[in-house]
């Protein structure tokens, strides 16, 4: 448990002050199933553990159990297939870099957006490798592949920055290697543009031909700054009519936010909710 609880404390994965409290949920959760630390467990003996919590412990107390069962049985197969994955050749060792890639990017609770762009680039970095085995690689890697997307491929400064978080995801979280210096590698050119902005009278003129709740959304979206998604996903419970605010819940980046309900929404919103 030692070496779990160092894992997940290195690669900062949880606060510290959590440590001790995944640690007890596994040592609880292989108890209950009778089973040692390092033995196999199934998934319905974890769905059945997970059920026996329901009947006593908070919805927040099963969830994180929940994750540190995940977390461990993932620590577990890092350790003890390592070796197998060494041996295999270098097709299925790209693969199983991808699934533990995969398995990482949910445990670390990123978007499936993040997750789909990041296995894009790990396939991109794979066949700009020609095949070269992924636990072979090097930081000169990564700075040959940054620098072949900003001469050859052209892309711009945003993506280029966009292939490096992956890369290094990979590098820290799958291939448990650090990224040494790389500022050799060509840089893409972050080009200035003004944005395109719309008057007033042109974002009047685009409601005009809107009614009901998509004329709402689009009023919101507008009024208040919000995502698509965020309007979608607003709820009665984070309109603040009193205060002429809304919360938005789990917003970019995962943050919850405030922002302002103008006034001339308030009437039509009530509506709405009516």
């Amino acid at each position: 448990m030692e070496r779990f609880k160092s894992y997940l404390s290195s690669k900062q994965i949880i606060p510290e002050k959590k440590l001790d409290y995944y640690l007890s949920w596994v040592i609880q959760s292989y108890g209950f199933c009778d089973k040692l630390p390092y033995d196999e467990v199934s998934a319905e003996e974890i769905d059945t553990f997970l059920k026996h919590l329901t009947r006593f412990r908070e919805e927040w107390q099963v969830n994180q159990a929940s994750e540190a069962i995940q977390l461990f049985i993932y620590f577990n197969r890092r350790e003890y297939q390592g070796q197998a994955k060494a041996d295999l050749d270098s097709n299925a060792q790209w693969k199983a870099v991808g699934q533990d890639m995969v398995r990482m990017l949910r445990l670390k609770h990123r978007s499936l957006s993040t997750e789909k762009s990041y296995i894009g680039w790990l396939r991109s970095f794979y066949r700009f490798l020609n095949g070269k085995p992924p636990y072979a690689l090097e930081s000169s890697h990564v700075k040959d592949f940054m620098t072949y997307l900003a001469v050859e491929r052209k892309v711009a400064s945003s993506t280029q920055n966009q292939a490096f978080n992956a890369i290094l995801f990979l590098f820290r979280h799958v291939l448990d290697k650090d990224i040494d210096d790389i500022t050799g590698a060509i840089r893409a050119t972050k080009k200035r543009r003004l944005p395109v902005v719309l008057s007033k009278q042109e974002v009047f003129q685009l409601f005009d031909h809107l009614n009901g709740t998509t004329l709402l959304m689009s009023q919101l979206i507008y009024g208040c700054g919000l995502r698509l998604r965020e309007c979608l996903e607003l709820r009665i419970k984070d309109i603040d009519f009193e205060r002429s605010c809304i919360t938005i819940r789990a917003g970019k980046g995962d943050k919850d936010r405030e922002t302002v309900l103008p006034e001339s929404l308030k009437n039509n919103l009530r509506e709405h909710l009516d």
